[in-house]
């Protein structure tokens, strides 16, 4: 996976990212501090959020933000706080950034075969940002000019478009600078560290593999027109080749087999929330004529129902769905999501009380009870949920709760301030600009949010 997204507007991201690489100061032979590398992370990732969008589905995030941290739990001394993603975007693509934010396209989640293939994308992508490869791309940047150099970055990750083949054109003199042993050095490098941390987390490194080669087969990497040295990955057959004999020089110690249920469950629910919602209810009312009885098939029908409101419609199956089966409880999420939608909140909450005491822990449990609590106007409640979520996760499903929580309570501060996290993420920055204005009218001045928000403030003032 490509450490930047050259399949989600390319040029649009790249844009401000040159305009900052162009302004940076440039220090002789000097690689950035880890603190500038965090800023120059949350930086990007503002720019991304403009031009993307997010799957915020907590039981999607949360697969993968498990299956990350199953992962960074073998890794030495993390360098960065990591933070996971998923694109609404049909790309076989992922990608890292500085500061240790990683993204994973919904076209990938829904592509590959099994968790271990999740984990091994996850992997060389942390693996790319251990290395600090972006910090060492810059370094060598700051030994030529700049500003060629940012062209010549830019057009290496965005493919193999004409804009792309532009650049190459003007910056041809680098070649020299950009020389292909630093490219493969960092892809790697990448394999090298994601295959230990694979190896002791007991997922199969094979699935570095299995998922590069589904990615040349769909063509999300680079093309053929640009040759290998210049693409951010060695040639496919290249590093497929040195995979293989990376995994018989250090053959895995008893890989852990996995159950397909949650992965297949994910992928469901990608296909439906980031599709049209009558489209798929037409494709599983069609897959359950066949009458196989599959089990997805009939939750894909449920969720497709949810989402083209067919509220008794999801209902009816989500609870044939979580009376019966081994994974029944698994079901009775979505079946207070469907209440909830039917305006059927106390029900709502008996649902999400069978599922929470099968997953005590888990995110997306905790967020539709503070969801339901909301909905009954119990915010002292949900926030007793949403505060500690929160502090671990600033998603922006969670700061539009606490916002009308805080609403509730007669907090207008707080809720403006929450009112403002929500929508600067939703890249909404008029509405996100009024919200901090009321929320530092009207924060007591010695409060915590307020604080925050004059940091921020004064830090932008410094940068300009």
């Amino acid at each position: 996976p490509t450490p930047w997204p050259h399949a989600v507007k390319p040029v649009l991201v790249f844009a401000p990212l040159l305009m900052f690489l162009l302004m940076a100061p440039v220090r002789a032979n000097a690689l950035i501090s880890l603190e500038e590398e965090r800023e120059l992370g949350q930086k990007l990732l503002r720019m991304v959020k403009e031009q993307v969008t997010l799957v915020e589905d907590p039981l999607v995030t949360g697969f993968v933000k498990d299956i990350g941290n199953r992962v960074l739990s073998h890794v030495e001394g993390p360098l960065f706080e990591y933070h996971f993603y998923v694109i609404k975007d049909d790309a076989l693509n992922a990608f890292a950034m500085p500061g240790g934010h990683i993204f994973v396209h919904s076209g990938l989640l829904e592509t590959i075969d099994s968790k271990n293939e999740l984990a091994c994308v996850l992997a060389h992508e942390i693996g790319h940002v251990q290395g600090r490869h972006i910090a060492r791309r810059m370094e060598q940047m700051q030994r030529v000019n700049i500003a060629t150099v940012a062209m010549a970055i830019a057009g290496i990750f965005l493919g193999g478009g004409k804009a792309s083949s532009a650049v190459m054109v003007t910056s041809s003199a680098l070649g020299a600078s950009l020389s292909l042993k630093y490219s493969r050095a960092d892809e790697e490098e990448a394999d090298r560290r994601g295959y230990k941390w694979i190896c002791a987390s007991g997922y199969n490194p094979l699935g570095l593999v299995s998922v590069l080669k589904k990615m040349q087969k769909n063509r999300w990497i680079g093309s053929d027109q640009i040759p290998s040295y210049l693409s951010t990955h060695p040639g496919g057959a290249q590093r497929v080749t040195y995979l293989n004999d990376l995994m018989k020089r250090n053959p895995c110690p008893n890989p852990v087999t996995e159950e397909s249920w949650a992965l297949r469950r994910v992928q469901v629910r990608l296909a439906v929330l980031t599709k049209d919602p009558l489209e798929m209810k037409a494709h599983y009312q069609q897959e359950a004529k066949r009458g196989d009885g599959d089990e997805m098939v009939q939750y894909g029908l449920a969720l497709s129902f949810l989402e083209a409101r067919d509220y008794e419609g999801a209902v009816g199956i989500l609870k044939r769905l979580s009376s019966r089966g081994p994974h029944r409880h698994e079901y009775s999420l979505d079946l207070a999501r469907a209440y909830m939608a039917s305006g059927a909140y106390v029900k709502a909450l008996e649902a999400i009380k069978v599922y929470r005491m099968a997953h005590p822990r888990e995110m997306a449990g905790r967020y539709y009870e503070a969801k339901a609590l909301t909905e009954l106007k119990r915010p002292r409640d949900a926030l007793e949920l949403l505060k500690p979520l929160y502090k671990q996760d600033e998603r922006s499903a969670l700061a539009l709760q606490m916002g009308r929580c805080y609403a509730m309570l007669k907090s207008p501060g707080e809720a403006h301030y929450y009112f403002y996290k929500y929508y600067l993420a939703q890249g909404e920055t008029k509405t996100a600009k009024y919200h901090k204005e009321q929320a530092l009218r009207l924060l007591p001045e010695r409060s915590p949010l307020r604080e925050k928000l004059k940091e921020q403030k004064e830090k932008k003032e410094k940068e300009g």
